[in-house]
This record gives structure tokens, C-alpha cells and sequence, in this order.
């Protein structure tokens, strides 16, 4: 896969948004991210923050009608995730404001949770353990293994008494 002709999206949309999302939502919103981040700003060398789209793109690209486009680009607007604005970058958030208007600025907002989402946080050791933290505790703990399993059953037998021989063989003698 050749990484330059591809467009970075940004891991909150799957993380989060992705289940949320109506599939004209979506669309309208990849298309943006599309329009933006998948072309390098000229002037600054780095991926575009806003680009300036009709409403004849985002109907052609999206694939739908101009009343769906509508819906989706007030909804994406009301979620705080596209941000529509007029060539000077006055915000304009409602269909009123845009309608009428030839071309609109549109630029993608990554919620701030998202950097939070797409990565384990890392925990902070405590300042001290004292007798009654948890933290020292030495109880060994079982973590259950995630079954997953798409063959025949005898297969399934074999590997179950592959799996218990090794684990007698780990086993102190009593």
C-alpha cells in the first residue's frame, strides 16, 4: 500500500463516532475529511484544514440529494463534528445561514476526547504502599483467555488436550 495517496482520518471517528453515525452523516463527513485532510496546503506545506466545497460536490461525491446533504451537514454541525463557515471563517451553524450561498468553507472538528480514546492512558505509580493498598497485594490474578474458535470439533478436542498437558506439565508434584 502506497501511504501517500491516502487520507488520514482521525481515530475518534471509528473509536467513537462510527456506531453513532447515519450513513449519510458519514458519507458527508468523509467527504469533507476527504476534501481537507487528504490534500497538502500549499501555502503551509501540511494537511488542509478547511477547503471550500459547493453544494454540488458534496451532493455528487456523497451520492445523495440536496435535502440529505442538508439534514447531514446541520446534524454533523449540532454534534460539534463539521463546521461550516463563509470565505472570511464566520461560523455559520444553521441552514439559514448557509442557504443561498454558492460556495461554503468547510472544516472538520476532532472532538478532544479523542486523543483520550485512541490510546491507553498510562496510570501513575502511587506515592507509597502502605498495608492496606491494593497495589500490594500478592495475590496472583487470572486474567480468562479470549476463546475464539471457527474449526471442526474433533480440532477443538485436540487443542483442549494440548492446552491441559501443558498445563500439568507447569504444575509443581504435590
Amino acid at each position: 500500500m502506497e501511504y501517500k495517496r491516502t487520507t488520514p482520518v482521525p481515530n475518534a471517528f471509528f473509536d467513537h463516532w462510527l456506531p453513532r453515525l447515519t450513513e449519510s452523516e458519514l458519507k458527508v463527513l468523509l467527504v469533507v475529511v476527504r476534501q481537507t485532510y487528504g490534500w497538502i496546503d500549499r501555502q503551509t506545506g501540511g494537511r488542509k484544514m478547511r477547503d471550500r466545497i459547493s453544494g454540488w460536490q458534496l451532493r455528487q461525491k456523497a451520492g445523495l440529494s440536496r435535502r440529505i446533504v442538508t439534514k447531514a451537514v446541520q446534524s454533523l454541525s449540532d454534534k460539534r463534528l463539521l463546521e461550516a463557515s463563509d470565505y472570511k471563517g464566520n461560523p455559520l451553524p444553521f441552514a439559514s445561514d448557509r442557504k443561498g450561498k454558492k460556495y461554503l468553507y468547510y472544516r472538520v472538528l476532532v472532538p478532544d476526547f479523542s486523543a483520550k480514546d485512541s490510546c491507553a492512558p498510562s496510570a501513575p505509580e502511587p506515592a507509597h504502599k502502605g498495608a492496606h493498598d491494593k497495589t500490594n497485594s500478592t495475590k496472583e490474578i487470572r486474567t480468562r483467555q479470549q476463546r475464539t474458535f471457527s474449526g471442526h470439533v474433533a480440532e477443538l478436542i485436540v487443542r483442549k488436550a494440548a492446552f491441559s498437558a501443558n498445563t500439568d506439565q507447569d504444575r509443581p508434584p504435590c
